[in-house]
């Protein structure tokens, strides 16, 4: 039985804690064991007057505790709070036993005070644990904003992980790190006075509204940029060397990409306009030049209320010291390789002025060289031992090669539709081999290259394996795009008349890689049919097989300038081919197909206009049947990083077509083909995209004979050169570029010369702006190829990548700035694809 003193002085034990509390915010946990909460939260009080040892040891001449219940909770499940709690009804009293279970209790982060009542009664200790709970945020706005919209602010938060997210327990530290990206937004866009209110609100007995309220401010724009201390390089070049801070203008194009504002990340962040500084005195030679922190100052600009403006001018303090020229140059640490072969990517000779860029470009070299042999962890660095008596500089190119790695398991996530072997056939590493950052960079572009997935700009998950201590897992993570297309519709075309259409197209059909089509399409003028399947991997070999069926009727009506006529085309093509290497293929294909010409009229239909040539397919040959047998090799070097996206790379592609001969046949024709198409990024947005295309065609045998009467050959007007179009010429029709002969005739020509030229501008996400020129024209046989003769076509697109489509949709605006009388000054187009 409990001492009566004792019992007097454990009767009533009250622990309470102040309310305010600032831990962090946490999910309403299940029932059973919650999460623990990211923050340590308030200390409790210390406890009150202990009880004897008996009770304090909880020995058996203890109380037993009766009961152990949680009061006051109104969210937070019973049974979750009562699993930090070790003391059960029936275990002797022990009052350290139940401080730890206080401590562990409040340590959990759910309450916002917490009391505990201990009571004796008939049965024992009567233990109750009275809480609060914390108040759970359960609406989150942002007020006041113009610059900002909440989906701006949102994304942000989301890519920066300091959402607050809604059902969370409140949290003001949390809340102000929302308030700091604000004003970090709002400085970006040159609102560096913004100012941020956190309006925190209770609603009911247990929810909080947390509203941002927003003031951006004046804007601010950098009016211009000083520097002092500076003699050797004037203010005008040290400017030109700063990329993301120029003084506000139109030709400088600082608006472009909000250069005119200053943020510290601008100044000091990754590639900030500090490191340009000191890194363009190194590159000439200034070793121990310092930059310092610049001295801004803000004028009133004008304005007021929300239009108010303000002018910042930067002071940049500069100390140059003297130009250094290389003395020494010497190597630590280098085993791998050997002196005499690494000097030479480094380009520096005793005597010249020090140049800091040919170190980097030679660690950049040398990393490579490196990582193509296993060393994935090497690291490099100079060490600059400056003489400022002699005005050298000696330099020691410290090696930090570390071990020799190997690949463990090459491993795919993300790709729920897509084989595992259809990845790992374009990824250039085994298990086992030696870890080659080369190769994984190849791999990575091919895996682009095969378009199934969105690109992937970072490289792969790299862990430490668990097959050894010297091997590294990989792991690709890809994200799978839709590369299924089916489409149901119908229109109407100038040239096609009304018509429905039906197709279904993969590019990756069953996830297996293959591409397979087929296709319907019928009306007034028009009528095709086709089905293709291609196999990239034949025999699980990179061996490549394909074959198309198809059957095409088009009918063109008798119109003014137009003489009409039916065209059926009937015929298959088979493909093989073989990759040589990683990015080259070889291919070869066969194709044979009967085109019939009918109903030609014998004269021009309506009113002929003078000013527009005439179309007469009769002008090349009589009406009939005509089998083509062909044969095409072609080769094919591919670097293009995404087919749809580009940005770098490079493609160039021969092809040489030969028909008739020895193939049979009523057409006799040689037709070689060269493209060249290169990508060349500029900025991270950014990137310029060329092509180059000459093709021509050289009947032989039967076909190349001269017709006494209209002293032409017979190669048909279908196979020969006619240019326009989204895919060659933009701001025109296809087909109506091309030699005009003295009668008015439209020839089409027996060569072709066609130039593109593209300028891509990442704007967000899937949109693309492209600046483009296109050049281009046909001629006839005898003309050599003038460019003076070319058609061009300039102006803008907008290309938007269709999530479920995943092709271009373009629209497109261009300008025909050398064109034929009868094609448009300008037109505004859509189409679907891209041009190269």
């Amino acid at each position: 039985m409990t001492p009566p003193l004792a019992a007097i002085l454990v009767a009533v034990l009250a622990l309470a804690v102040p309310a305010a509390r600032g831990a962090s915010a946490q999910e309403a946990p299940p029932p059973g064991p919650p999460a623990t909460p990211p923050g340590p939260p308030q200390a409790p009080p210390a406890q009150e007057a202990a009880p004897p040892a008996a009770e304090e040891a909880g020995s058996e001449d203890a109380a037993p505790v009766a009961r152990v219940e949680v009061a006051n909770n109104q969210y937070i499940p019973r049974e979750t709070l009562l699993f930090y709690v070790s003391t059960k009804a029936g275990d002797r009293y022990d009052e350290r036993r139940l401080r730890d279970d206080f401590r562990r209790l409040w340590d959990a982060g759910f309450l916002e005070d917490l009391v505990l009542d201990v009571q004796n009664s008939p049965q024992g200790k009567v233990v109750t644990f009275r809480v609060q709970e914390r108040k759970r945020v359960q609406i989150v706005d942002y007020r006041g904003s113009k610059d900002l919209t909440t989906t701006n602010i949102e994304d942000e938060l989301k890519k920066r992980e300091a959402t607050l997210r809604v059902d969370t327990f409140y949290d003001v530290a949390k809340a102000r790190r929302v308030e700091a990206v604000i004003k970090e937004m709002l400085a970006e866009k040159g609102r560096p006075f913004a100012t941020v209110k956190i309006d925190a609100k209770p609603i009911g007995a247990a929810g909080q509204q947390v509203s941002f309220v927003i003031d951006d401010g004046p804007k601010a724009k950098v009016k211009k940029i000083d520097f002092t201390g500076n003699r050797a390089f004037s203010d005008g070049a040290l400017k030109k060397t700063m990329k993301k801070i120029k003084p506000a203008g139109f030709w400088n194009l600082s608006w472009l990409g909000g250069k005119s504002t200053y943020t510290e990340d601008k100044w000091s962040g990754h590639e900030g306009d500090l490191s340009r500084l000191q890194d363009f005195y190194l590159n000439h030679g200034y070793v121990t030049a310092t930059v310092g922190e610049p001295k801004i100052t803000y004028v009133d600009g004008g304005g007021k209320g929300k239009k108010a403006k303000k002018w910042a001018t930067l002071e940049i303090p500069v100390s140059e010291g003297d130009q250094y020229r290389v003395g020494d140059v010497k190597f630590d640490g280098l085993t791998v390789f050997k002196e005499e072969g690494i000097r030479p990517l480094f380009k520096l000779h005793t005597g010249e002025i020090y140049n800091e860029s040919r170190l980097k470009k030679g660690f950049d070299k040398l990393r490579d060289a490196y990582g193509a042999q296993g060393y994935f962890q090497f690291t490099g660095y100079p060490k600059r031992t400056p003489d400022p008596k002699r005005k050298v500089v000696d330099v020691t190119l410290t090696m930090d090669e570390d071990k020799r790695y190997y690949v463990g398991r090459i491993l795919f996530t993300g790709n729920d539709t897509t084989r595992d072997k259809v990845i790992r056939r374009e990824v250039y590493m085994n298990e086992g081999d030696v870890f080659n950052t080369e190769a994984l960079k190849l791999s990575i572009r091919r895996i682009n290259q095969l378009g199934y997935f969105k690109p992937m700009e970072g490289p792969p998950s790299i862990a430490p394996s668990s097959l050894g201590e010297e091997k590294l897992d990989v792991t690709f993570k890809v994200d799978e795009q839709n590369r299924n297309q089916f489409t149901f519709g119908g229109g109407v075309s100038g040239l096609e008349g009304t018509f429905l259409n039906a197709s279904f197209s993969t590019a990756n059909f069953l996830g297996l890689g293959e591409t397979f089509q087929i296709s319907a399409q019928t009306g007034a003028r028009t009528k095709n049919y086709q089905i293709a399947i291609t196999e990239p991997y034949l025999f699980d070999r990179p061996i490549t097989a394909g074959i198309d069926l198809f059957k095409q009727k088009l009918i063109i009506p008798t119109l003014s300038n137009l003489v009409g006529y039916t065209q059926e085309s009937t015929g298959a093509s088979f493909v093989f081919g073989l990759r040589l290497k990683r990015f080259n293929q070889l291919f070869t294909s066969y194709s044979y197909r009967i085109v019939n010409i009918a109903g030609l009229s014998a004269a021009l239909g309506g009113i002929i206009d003078p000013t527009s040539p005439t179309f007469d397919p009769f002008f090349f040959g009589e009406e009939g049947k005509r089998k083509e047998s062909t044969f095409t090799p072609s080769f094919v070097h591919n670097t293009v990083d995404n087919p749809w996206t580009p940005r770098s790379g490079l493609k160039y592609t021969f092809t040489t077509q030969f028909a008739g001969g020895p193939l049979k046949g009523t057409l006799d024709y040689l037709r070689p083909e060269v493209e060249v198409i290169l990508y060349i990024p500029h900025t991270k947005r950014t990137a310029l995209g060329l092509r180059g295309n000459v093709a021509m065609i050289r009947p032989y045998a039967n076909t190349a004979k001269v017709d006494p009467a209209t002293g032409r050959n017979t190669l048909p007007i279908y196979q020969r050169y006619f240019l326009g179009g989204e895919t060659e010429i933009r701001g025109v029709n296809i087909r109506t570029v091309g030699p005009i002969d003295s009668e008015n005739h439209l020839m089409g020509g027996n060569k072709k010369a066609l130039f593109n030229a593209e300028y891509y501008i990442d704007i967000m996400g899937p949109l693309r702006a492209v600046l483009f020129f296109d050049a281009g024209q046909a001629f006839l046989e005898g003309e050599k190829i003038d460019i003076k003769k070319f058609r061009t076509s300039t102006g803008i697109e907008m290309r938007f990548i269709m999530p479920v489509l995943n092709v271009p949709f373009r629209l497109i605006y261009a300008f025909n700035p050398n064109r034929d009388s009868f094609q448009p000054k300008s037109a505004f187009k859509f189409a679907v694809g891209t041009t190269f």
